[in-house]
């Protein structure tokens, strides 16, 4: 049964603070990255951002609905969709680089059940590759992306579904556009110190934050686990996370938790910890994020009216 002290009032009181601030970290770290790129936008909007990217990370597959929405709504506050779409990346990629790095130290060294063997740590190395081979193609050669681009645009031409003039058009757009992203990182690298360290201090507290949350619920249900264990077993399913192709990482996410966990919780408390996990990390994201996506296009709609 679940245990009663699991609703006790220090723990309830402990998951509510710790919500807020796993959503704040969340909206500092992108806020920082933009002010390192020289970019100002109010805070209380940068929330806003937070909870629409958590809605749709959410419902699209490889959480890359999130992403694009965000770049949309930043662009609506006067941010080029190069520089918006450079800062959600760079936010997005300062903390799979702690991931990445962190992921197979723990695999090496660290007795993670079905994740130990030799060929796990060969999969996540090349699935590193991969990933940091894309950012690398967006970054330094980008030429590539300028070709294919120049390249679709011209076929859509030549069977004239497009015309002359939105071909030049777009093809204009679409080069100043990538030339602005590779610009944006370079910026951010070169920019101001103390932003670009508080990007990364608040990505890490933000991440601390998201772990954080099984630590109290395990306690709550009486479970004495020690802090790195906890750390360590949800950095490894947060790394495969990334990689699941369904919306939020549906399936992976919860038999990845359900397998690490079950050895350490019963199986009569499993279920609920699994549900109250995802309830605090992901369900009041995509609750709020709904209200605020309503909210912005229900104003939009009224001020056009």
């Amino acid at each position: 049964m679940l245990k009663f002290d699991f609703f006790s009032l220090p723990i309830i009181i402990l998951l509510i603070l710790l919500l807020i601030l796993y959503f704040s970290f969340d909206g500092l770290r992108l806020y920082f990255v933009l002010k390192s790129m020289k970019q100002t936008i109010i805070f209380k909007e940068i929330m806003k951002l937070v909870f629409i990217n958590i809605l749709f990370s959410n419902i699209t597959p490889l959480a890359t609905g999130g992403g694009f929405v965000q770049i949309y709504f930043l662009n609506k506050k006067n941010i080029s969709i190069g520089t918006a779409t450079a800062a959600t990346t760079i936010r997005t990629t300062l903390a799979s680089l702690f991931l990445f790095i962190v992921t197979p130290l723990i695999l090496i060294f660290w007795n993670i059940p079905g994740f130990s063997s030799g060929k796990t740590d060969i999969y996540v190395i090349l699935l590193i590759i991969v990933y940091f081979s894309f950012y690398y193609i967006l970054i330094k050669k980008n030429a590539f992306l300028k070709r294919v681009g120049f390249q679709t645009f011209n076929l859509l031409k030549r069977n004239g579904l497009i015309s002359p003039k939105t071909f030049s058009k777009i093809t204009r757009k679409i080069i100043k556009e990538i030339n602005t992203f590779a610009i944006s990182f370079k910026v951010f690298v070169n920019g101001n110190k103390l932003y670009m360290v508080l990007s990364v201090l608040f990505t890490l507290l933000f991440l601390i934050s998201l772990f954080s949350f099984s630590l109290i619920l395990l306690h709550g249900l009486g479970y004495q686990i020690s802090f790195f264990t906890v750390m360590f077993y949800q950095i490894v399913i947060t790394f495969f996370m990334y990689f699941t192709p369904t919306p939020g990482a549906t399936g992976l996410a919860e038999g990845g938790y359900a397998l690490l966990f079950s050895q350490f919780v019963s199986k009569t408390d499993i279920v609920p910890l699994l549900f109250f996990w995802r309830f605090f990390t992901i369900y009041i994201g995509i609750i709020s994020g709904l209200v605020v996506f309503y909210l912005e296009f229900y104003f939009d709609h009224v001020k056009n009216k």
